[in-house]
């Protein structure tokens, strides 16, 4: 077979296997909560009344990407939108990363390339993530973008390569205010790769002063970029402002913190749940052994010191936080990836041995992280058990939905009759309850509930409630996530009409 035929029906494969895995059966998984608030804020952009809130909910740019497919869909309200919709868009950015080595194949080789592209596709947490309607499948598109054209504006100083490496970046600004973290983590590789050059003495193309202009023109089209989402397209100048404030304002909720070894146990320590091994150590093998290999080897010193250093610096700043969710890990390991990729680069082809036992090896990685992907998306993708799985929410709100819509539909006037949220912390229970017209939400339960045909209370306000309702409504105990019940409180009359329409 002709080399060119062989190399685009790798990468064909790959491309197949990285959409099969991220697009089948999108709806199946119970909305999270925090993918309800971003389809709220969607709801808000689809309106016109989209505002960047600089205290929670991260960049604008998730719902600006999100926007044209609901719109193409006909989804264009709060009530319309639907779960396939929205995971569509970062399934899409998970699919889009899976081909950025493309642009390293002339540092790492066509095989190189591929195998980072590969490892991409078959990640089970990057696979898992790609299917959740959150922002950093995005981030780490962008994010890998951004590593790509930052090396080339290192190797090439030029006008090109600096306003890609600043567009990048500022896409990832507008997605997530986290991105100065791996910010820092290039800063910090560059820094170390110029002094590699001064210990070397190599004498490479450039001087340090001679990137200075080039480093300027990418922080001037960062600005500009992010500046421009971020102020829906320079229309509301207080978006800049609240672009850079959110780094004293934000606020993080409670009940996330977790050890320095969290995310080291999360991707590198097996472990044995719901009867196999979980783990993504395998790649961090070959990672490592690309460091190894290369050690005594110039050709692709800068790549490999560039990449390993921002992985390990983001890993441990990430760690060095108490905040901690695994999803955060997708764009430091997704430099893992590319890295891993790389020891097909450095492989001597007088080595057959280790090419062989290598390649054995890369066989058995991307066959095991392939079952780990269908096994976590397909059989356990909402078990509090699986590694990648965060605070789930429990299948009962699913059917719940499903009741309430027949509820609704023997009794349509509930529709217009508000129906009572009491107490904090509810999401992503409004994403269910969006078939009815009047919602409110209470901290506390106020006498003129009696009259509501629906409360639901949240633990934290159960026995006030109970005790207010205890005449009026019948009361039925439900789960909304994961170790968080909820109670349902329907009004008596509406229970005896559902009972005698039974058949």
């Amino acid at each position: 077979m002709h080399h060119r035929t062989l190399v685009c029906l790798t990468w064909l494969i790959i491309v197949t296997f990285a959409s099969g895995l991220r697009l089948s059966k999108l709806e199946t998984r119970p909305f999270h909560a925090d993918e309800a608030t971003g389809a709220r804020i969607l709801s808000q952009r689809l309106a016109g009344e989209y505002q960047f809130n600089p205290n929670h909910f991260h960049g604008p740019l998730l719902s600006l990407l999100t926007e044209p497919l609901a719109r193409l869909r006909n989804e264009t309200t709060w009530q319309s939108l639907s779960i396939e919709t929205l995971r569509l868009s970062p399934a899409i950015a998970g699919i889009l990363l899976c081909l950025t080595p493309l642009l390293w194949r002339r540092v790492m080789g066509e095989y190189g390339a591929a195998l980072s592209a590969a490892l991409l596709a078959t990640s089970p947490m990057l696979v898992y993530y790609s299917r959740m309607y959150i922002h950093e499948s995005w981030l780490a598109l962008f994010g890998l973008l951004g590593l790509t054209f930052t090396y080339r504006l290192y190797k090439d100083p030029n006008i090109k390569n600096a306003l890609l490496t600043g567009i990048f970046i500022g896409c990832m600004f507008a997605t997530k205010e986290t991105f100065v973290i791996t910010l820092f983590a290039w800063i910090v590789g560059l820094v170390a790769c110029f002094a590699l050059i001064q210990i070397n003495r190599n004498p490479e193309k450039q001087k340090f002063t001679n990137y200075l202009i080039y480093a300027g023109l990418a922080s001037l089209s960062a600005l500009l970029v992010s500046a421009f989402f971020y102020s829906n397209g320079f229309r509301n100048s207080e978006g800049i402002a609240d672009a850079f404030q959110t780094y004293q304002v934000y606020e993080t909720t409670l009940g996330h913190d977790k050890p320095l070894t969290y995310y080291i146990g999360l991707l590198l320590w097996p472990e044995h749940l719901l009867g196999q091994w979980w783990t993504e150590g395998t790649v961090f093998l070959l990672a490592v052994a690309t460091c190894v290999i290369a050690m005594g080897s110039t050709k692709l010193r800068s790549a490999i010191v560039l990449i390993a250093l921002a992985s390990i610096i983001q890993v441990g700043i990430y760690s060095s936080i108490d905040y901690k969710t695994p999803w955060l890990m997708l764009l430091p390991w997704a430099h893992v990836c590319l890295l891993a990729g790389l020891c097909l680069s450095v492989i001597r082809p007088s080595h057959r041995i280790t090419q062989i036992c290598i390649g054995c090896f890369i066989f058995v990685v991307l066959v095991y992280q392939t079952q780990q992907s269908i096994a976590a998306n397909q059989h356990f993708e909402n078990d509090a058990r699986l590694p990648y799985t965060y605070v789930p929410t429990n299948r009962d709100l699913v059917s719940l939905e499903s009741w309430l819509f027949q509820l609704s539909e023997m009794t349509p006037a509930i529709k217009d009759q508000t129906i009572v949220v009491i107490g904090h912390a509810y999401w992503p229970l409004p994403w269910y309850l969006r078939m009815f017209n009047s919602i409110g939400y209470w901290d506390q339960p106020e006498i003129k509930m009696i009259d509501a045909p629906i409360v639901f209370t949240i633990p934290d306000s159960n026995q006030a409630t109970n005790a207010l309702l205890s005449d009026s409504h019948i009361a039925f105990p439900r789960g909304l996530r994961t170790n968080v019940s909820m109670t349902l409180h329907l009004r008596k009359d509406l229970w005896t009409e559902w009972i005698n329409n039974q058949p």
